[in-house]
């Protein structure tokens, strides 16, 4: 990566670090795809200097032209040099090695943070860190009673606390306490300065922790499937929301879990193997193909198509992502045929959940819009009132009888990433016509 010509190489994580940057930069390509991709088994532990670079990129960017780093020193390469300034002055705060790179930002690191310093830097508040308890390998209250041996604080809300009782009680958390969540059971809610603390620890490495965003908690939370149901995952990688079914159904029933790209088929494999999945039947296979013969008495399907992704606070951007009408176009055909698909094709249905990460109406109210025009078998259940009215933020209310039933997560408003669910279900008379 590095253009100097030197003895000391340039550690490895930087280099594989600057290579991801690089690709992302120059051929506009995700971040998240990148890092899948990438197989230097450390460069994943560098998630956070990409991280710092999305949020402080145009003060990171900034500071590189005002102190002449890259016209100072031509030979330094511009990706490596933002992963190097990144890291001395948002991260670790020093770093490994003597290579001529690093030592060249060493020099620089004086003048970047005062150049730093005099800038705007984007101080986005985080959201708390959020776990979720998989009762496949640990119990709901063996994992509270394992905080209080821990000595985490427990804060407790009254059985009568509204929603915003519920958020403002979040936001004045001390660091040493945690929640349960007001809407999901085994949703454990964690200052967000211990964010780490929980990304290094041992259960969770162990997948008796799992770190999910609550917002994505709601997916098998709606669909609510019974306990020995028959399920359907359509497109299921990496795993989280076909785990969190099979806690709902208490490791009883069977849980087919689609995935098409082999690469995040092996990761889907792995995560039910090492969270004790024993009813999911992973398959590796397109969704618009999968019908009653090859995923027989279907009765509970979740929908969480590819989409554009715009409301995941943990995406890692490195440019102005602007809409992209073309892009949500085609997104939004391919959600149509993988939910109307899911209507049609598998005649004991009962129940559909439809999940996006998306903020986007042509991602979301649109596609159910146009899904209802194409099934009318179905109706719509009002994801609010599923929640026990303790919910504040549904769909656009231009959308006739579809917005109010659909549900959005706000991240600024919920404290959670973005995401858009609406749930239907099969009429009962409509097989009987």
């Amino acid at each position: 990566m590095s253009k100097f010509t030197h003895s000391v190489k340039v550690p490895t994580q930087y280099r594989a670090t600057a290579k991801i940057l690089k690709a992302a930069l120059e051929k506009q390509k995700s971040i998240k795809s990148l890092i899948f991709e990438e197989k230097h088994a450390r460069v994943r532990t560098l998630q956070a200097v990409l991280r710092h670079y999305s949020d402080n990129r145009h003060a990171i960017d900034n500071a590189i032209e005002e102190t002449n780093l890259l016209k100072d020193n031509p030979n330094l390469d511009s990706a490596l040099a933002k992963v190097l300034v990144t890291e001395i002055v948002f991260g670790r705060g020093q770093l490994t090695g003597d290579s001529k790179p690093v030592q060249t930002v060493r020099l620089y690191k004086e003048r970047l943070d005062k150049a730093i310093s005099g800038s705007e830097v984007q101080k986005k508040e985080p959201n708390p860190r959020y776990v979720r308890v998989n009762t496949n390998l640990l119990s709901n209250a063996d994992a509270l009673e394992y905080l209080v041996g821990e000595e985490w604080r427990r804060k407790e809300l009254p059985a009568e606390a509204t929603y915003a009782d519920f958020l403002t009680a979040i936001r004045a958390m001390e660091e040493d306490e945690f929640m349960t969540d007001l809407h999901v059971e085994g949703v454990l809610i964690f200052h967000p300065k211990v964010a780490r603390y929980w990304a290094e620890h041992e259960f969770v490495h162990s997948k008796k922790f799992i770190l999910q965003n609550k917002a994505t908690s709601l997916a098998a939370e709606l669909l609510a499937p019974p306990v020995g149901s028959t399920v359907l995952d359509l497109c299921a990688a990496p795993g989280m929301k076909t785990l969190h079914m099979c806690n709902v159904m208490q490791n009883k029933g069977r849980i087919y879990a689609v995935e098409q790209s082999k690469e995040r088929y092996r990761a889907l494999c792995d995560i039910t193997n090492e969270a004790g999945c024993e009813i999911v039947t992973p398959i590796l296979g397109d969704a618009l193909t999968m019908d009653a013969t090859s995923c027989p008495d279907v009765e509970y399907i979740l929908v969480d198509p590819s989409c554009s992704g715009n409301g995941m606070q943990s995406r890692i951007s490195v440019c102005d992502e602007q809409k992209d009408d073309k892009r949500l176009y085609k997104l939004a055909g391919l959600q149509i045929k993988i939910l109307s698909h899911a209507m049609s094709a598998f005649p004991n249905v009962k129940r559909i959940a439809y999940c996006t990460c998306s903020l986007w109406k042509e991602e979301n109210e649109q596609v159910v819009q146009r899904c209802l025009q194409l099934n009318p078998s179905f109706k719509m259940l009002s994801c609010k009132k599923a929640l026990r009215n303790k919910w504040q933020n549904v769909g656009d209310k231009e959308y006739a009888k579809i917005g109010k039933n659909c549900l959005y997560c706000l991240p600024d408003s919920d404290l959670t990433d973005g995401i858009f669910l609406a749930l239907f279900e099969k009429n009962r008379d409509a097989d009987e016509d």
